[in-house]
């Protein structure tokens, strides 16, 4: 009779334990989604000159491109403060988006352009084609990743200043004919977060 009433209260668990896993798995997913949207800026340390000692510069949006405004070449343009959002495709990617304008306010995804590498912003039927992701953080959390690597540059343009690239296949030197320099992108979390701490 004890095993029996032992074995009916077994059986009478298993809803309770799967009901706090699957409590549990969502809870999970909510605090993702929650450290994905935490807003960030974006900088990179260099030189802009190859003489100068590096500084740092922040990446703004100008002329659909990603820029860097380093103080000793500033770029008017709208700074980046963006966030990971799911990309509405069959990839299922962790997209980039980011405020591109305050009136009227508007979302950009962020991408990356196939042919030549420059990191570009538009709406999603303009990243058709292109490299729209996987983004996310290195294991610190510290920095921008895409597609697992952090393989970013920033290229000088004809008019001294500097666009943001990522070289995918390591030979962006044998396609761009211009000075160019590896940079690595720093993530500012806003409202003082560190999504280091809202990790499940």
């Amino acid at each position: 009779m004890a095993l029996a009433t032992l074995g009916l209260l077994t059986v009478g668990a298993i809803p309770t334990v799967i009901g706090v896993a699957e409590a549990i798995d969502a809870q999970k997913k909510q605090n993702q989604q929650a450290k994905d949207r935490i807003k960030f800026k974006l900088t990179a340390k260099f030189s802009h000159n190859g003489v100068s000692p590096p500084r740092d510069a922040l990446v703004v949006f100008k002329d659909k491109k990603l820029y860097l405004s380093h103080p000793d070449q500033p770029v008017e343009g709208y700074p980046f403060n963006g966030f990971y959002f799911a990309y509405p495709g069959p990839e299922q990617h962790q997209g980039l988006v980011a405020p591109i304008a305050d009136d009227p306010p508007m979302l950009n995804w962020i991408y990356v352009d196939k042919d030549t590498g420059l990191l570009r912003h538009g709406s999603r039927s303009e990243t058709t084609e292109h490299i729209i992701g996987p983004w996310s953080w290195t294991e610190d959390e510290e920095w921008l990743i895409l597609q697992g690597t952090q393989r970013f540059i920033a290229v000088e343009n004809d008019d001294g200043k500097w666009t943001v690239h990522y070289d995918r296949n390591g030979n962006l030197d044998e396609i761009l004919d211009c000075d160019m320099v590896d940079i690595e992108l720093h993530r500012e979390l806003q409202l003082g977060v560190s999504s280091r701490y809202t990790r499940d």
